[in-house]
């Protein structure tokens, strides 16, 4: 991935113009700058240097997301990132891990550094996933806790369930258990662990997209398996409005926990759609709920619940971020899904004022005479 590199970036960008051929020249341009596609980034803050993570995968391939490795970079700035490598392949030993690496976080605790990963196996495992924990010394050499998982229900497990999901002409068990978010609760000191899943008990149909939630006492755990943190439903149904609630992240804000998450269009629930109408919601769409417990229930903040501006950004699973010239400001990062390059620009702000979320687009060169910042009609 060529970081921020404004050439790379308009290369890419004009390939989304192009009438046909789009998938065979994104090929020719990763082996150009000697690329890959690129997703799913997260950051860690240490000290004075910023540490990325963020899946890479193989460019031939007909489903970029069957293919997955941990890569890492490093910065001072955000700006400007040195590519450190791989960091965390596939381990064929572990049959749960065998075939893609998935999304997670990172934490660093008394020189430790933690990094909570997903991962599927081969063939008709590609969609088991699981969780697991690797840890380093130094940020940059891995090796995983255990060959286990680190947190997964097991078939009897009451809450968390897998849905059969067709695809050409193979059926697969889709169980849903990816995209771990770790943090801390100030107030008792516990490890809470947020996870894209799906709702067993209490659903019905194939929209049963839910968040998971694990404690644990200590970051590495042993973790315990608590009810979903937020099970929405459509209005007068059991059917949630997301098959999917990829990339949750919770923040605590003005006295409330936040709880943020992505969903593809082509999977949102048709009838919740209708009910609230298809403005403001494209595939960049960031959705918010509310609680007043890290534990939810989460309610979403309105009819509604979206991100202003998330719907123009072109950002898939966008995440906020202290900026790194103000902490008690965040930047939105994540990645441009149409061209599979990684979006991590500290001018793409979040103005978040008492009940009112915005992203923006914040370069001071293009501030209006009001000072305020310019709404994005899309950021690239």
């Amino acid at each position: 991935m060529k970081f921020n590199n404004q050439f790379y970036e308009l290369s890419a960008r004009l390939v989304d113009f192009l009438p046909k051929g789009k998938r065979t020249t994104r090929r020719i341009l990763y082996r150009l700058w000697n690329s890959y596609p690129s997703w799913d980034p997260w950051i860690l803050k240490d000290g004075d240097i910023y540490r990325l993570f963020y899946l890479g995968g193989a460019s031939q391939l007909v489903h970029w997301w069957m293919n997955g490795t941990i890569y890492g970079a490093i910065s001072t700035d955000m700006k400007t990132w040195q590519d450190v490598g791989a960091l965390l392949e596939v381990n064929p030993a572990n049959s749960w891990e065998s075939g893609r690496m998935l999304a997670g976080s990172a934490y660093k605790e008394d020189g430790v550094y933690y990094l909570f990963y997903s991962a599927a196996g081969k063939g008709l495992e590609i969609m088991n996933e699981g969780i697991g924990l690797a840890t380093s010394v130094d940020g940059l050499h891995w090796e995983r806790s255990s060959n286990c998982e680190l947190v997964k229900p097991d078939d009897n497990h009451r809450w968390y369930g897998q849905f059969k999901r067709q695809m050409g002409y193979d059926e697969y068990d889709h169980y849903q258990w990816r995209d771990p978010y770790v943090v801390k609760d100030r107030e008792t000191g516990k490890y809470y662990m947020f996870i894209c899943a799906y709702l067993k008990e209490g659903g019905e149909g194939k929209y049963r997209g839910c968040v998971g939630v694990a404690v644990a006492d200590k970051i590495g755990g042993p973790y315990e398996l608590l009810p979903p943190a937020a099970t929405p439903f459509v209005e007068g149904t059991k059917a949630s409005p997301f098959y999917e609630m990829e990339r949750p992240q919770v923040i605590y804000r003005n006295g409330k926990y936040h709880l943020f998450f992505s969903c593809w269009t082509m999977w949102l629930n048709p009838s919740w759609v209708q009910k609230v109408g298809k403005d403001k919601i494209t595939d960049s769409t960031l959705y918010w709920y509310v609680s007043d417990r890290i534990t939810g229930p989460y309610e979403p903040v309105s009819a509604k619940p979206i991100v202003k501006g998330s719907d123009r950004t072109g950002i898939y699973g966008t995440n906020f971020f202290p900026a790194p010239d103000n902490p008690e400001e965040f930047i939105a990062y994540g990645w441009y899904y149409r061209r599979m390059t990684l979006a991590i620009k500290p001018e793409v702000r979040v103005c978040w004022h008492n009940d009112s979320i915005e992203i923006v687009n914040l370069p001071q060169s293009q501030r209006n005479s009001n000072n305020q910042p310019v709404i994005l009609s899309e950021v690239r």
